[in-house]
């Protein structure tokens, strides 16, 4: 027997024994990293099939990129990326064809590129490279390359044999990985679908206990924001029209807090005199002006260790503005007639319906104080803009009603399609009014369409505020809508509102010297309702002539 004949007996049984092992490690509990290495260095260590690599598609699908190797250096894998839409090099051949790639010396191969071809340390002799496809149903989906260096009297015939029962194997266990982070993904996602369910419900039950009604994701959104800073110190600015919620966002986010088993005090700054919302907010000592028979605590020194709500702080006069930011600053209050200043530990939370930013611009608002109260600015969407919320807030409402009035009333389909069509100007104010009316007024059981859009179509052109920092140029087309809303339901186009310019003064006094000091005249030529009239003439300080 010759000594090549021995040398073929010795390399079938190595490469039965690779075989063995492979399928060894394919019974073993899946790790697909360590299993397809483990491959490549049997390849290597027992049939000095060196630099093993397992190259496939990248997440693009554009380029084939190694996803495991055996004996390579990082800077050789660096540079191991190939086209497959150029199907560069000997491996986007095999990717492409599905055939086996042989090169017998990669020195003598064109089109062999030795991007990341290793060779011993001085060695010259001629390096063999061999890639052998990974297929799924006839097709590749990845290549198995390893290299072969030196002079071996093995047949390559008998190394590609072995390697198409490791890519073989490889191809499996690709397969297996791909299907598990299938399933993984899918569960990652029910799983944080499941959180996030978990989360809205939570949201929605707190919301609700709150009298906060609608899953709309715009009133989730704003929910959301209150609830993770609930338990914070930060100040907190709601920000959004007439009528949406904002004392009750605000009272959430004081029950959700660590102050909530002390006081929630709530001031309108708009509700009160400038002259007495000094005395309101800071308190005096006795006898520190006319009238003031004894001590009285402000609203600060009463939200001590709770929250202090001050809506519409857009109203408040200029200096009061100084005398709140010293308060926050210095952390106690100064009451009017009082020497010294009384310590006070307390939660501001502020709302408005103005453009702030315009606000500050105008000279009418503190820049400094701005800052120090919109930490945490939170917008409350208008109701026109949560359709899906209508439903569910007019049962509501209804419900609350039917309690108080000791009634057993309900809405007709109909009269609901008619409320959700609605432009609702005065947004959840205006429907708890809207719906109020209507049960006072039913002469029967149900509340019909006809009966609700008589109803709206009373409802007199409203002024809609700025639509809140994110979107004040849209204020014009917000009341536009509103207007155009109620002009769908009644048939006519109700007199649009216009705001009110110093410059209207002398319109005005021309119309009334006009029609002889008679208001319903002159309201008609400046197509303003007599109210509207009225309205501004209170606004512009002109002297009230009654008809």
């Amino acid at each position: 027997m010759t000594a090549t004949a021995l040398a073929g007996g010795d390399g079938i049984k190595q490469q039965l024994s690779v075989i063995q092992e492979i399928a060894k490690l394919l019974d073993r509990p899946l790790d697909p990293p360590r299993t397809v290495q483990s491959i490549l260095r049997l390849l290597s260590q027992m049939l000095g099939l060196n630099c093993g690599r397992v190259l496939a598609p990248d997440s693009s699908g554009l380029v084939l990129e190694v996803k495991y190797s055996y004996g390579l250096t990082h800077a050789r894998l660096a540079q191991g990326a190939f086209s497959v839409g150029y199907h560069e090099g000997v491996t986007g051949f095999v990717m492409r064809t599905g055939t086996i790639g042989l090169v017998t010396d990669i020195d003598q191969e064109p089109l062999y590129l030795q991007r990341i071809t290793e060779r011993s340390g001085g060695s010259h002799s001629p390096i063999a490279f061999i890639a052998v496809p990974i297929l799924e149903s006839g097709t590749p989906i990845g290549v198995l390359s390893v290299q072969r260096e030196g002079i071996r009297h093995r047949a390559f015939d008998s190394d590609i044999a072995v390697l198409r029962v490791a890519a073989s194997a490889i191809g499996q266990v690709m397969r297996i990985r791909q299907f598990l982070n299938q399933q993984t993904e899918h569960l990652m996602q029910e799983n944080q679908s499941l959180k996030n369910s978990i989360v809205m419900e939570g949201m929605l039950q707190k919301s609700l206990s709150h009298g906060i009604i609608g899953s709309s994701e715009s009133l989730m959104k704003a929910v959301k924001q209150c609830m993770q800073v609930a338990h914070s110190e930060a100040p907190v600015m709601l920000l959004g029209e007439s009528g949406t919620g904002k004392e009750k966002f605000a009272r959430m986010i004081h029950q959700q807090s660590d102050r909530s088993e002390h006081p929630f005090v709530c001031i309108n700054c708009a509700a009160i005199p400038p002259d007495l919302l000094e005395a309101e907010l800071f308190g005096y000592e006795k006898g520190s002006f006319t009238g003031a028979n004894g001590a009285k605590k402000g609203k600060i020194m009463l939200a001590d260790g709770g929250t202090l709500f001050l809506d519409e702080i857009g109203d408040m006069p200029l200096q009061l503005q100084a005398k709140l930011l010293r308060v926050l600053q210095e952390r106690q209050v100064d009451p009017i007639g009082s020497t010294r200043g009384v310590p006070v530990n307390f939660r501001l939370i502020t709302a408005t319906h103005v453009n702030m930013q315009e606000h500050v611009n105008a000279g009418h608002f503190r820049l400094d104080l701005f800052y120090r109260l919109n930490v945490v600015p939170v917008y409350l969407p208008p109701l026109r803009t949560r359709h899906e919320d209508i439903r569910p807030l007019a049962l509501h409402f209804l419900n609350e009603l039917n309690h108080r009035y000791r009634r057993n009333i309900t809405l007709h389909p109909a009269a609901l399609h008619v409320l959700e069509r609605y432009s609702w100007p005065g947004n959840v104010r205006q429907l708890q009014n809207v719906l109020e009316r209507a049960m006072l007024m039913v002469e029967d059981e149900v509340i019909d369409q006809e009966q609700m859009t008589r109803i709206l179509a009373e409802q007199s052109a409203v002024k809609l505020p700025k639509q809140g920092p994110d979107r004040p140029v849209e204020a014009g087309m917000a009341e536009e809508r509103g207007v155009r809303g109620e002009a769908f339901l009644t048939g006519a186009m109700p007199r649009a509102y216009q705001w009110v310019h110093q410059d209207d003064a002398q319109r005005i006094r021309n119309a009334l010297e006009q029609t002889r000091g008679n208001q319903a005249g002159a309201a008609r030529l400046l197509n303003l309702t007599t109210r509207q009239l009225r309205y501004r003439m209170e606004k512009l300080g002109l002297r009230m002539v009654r008809d």
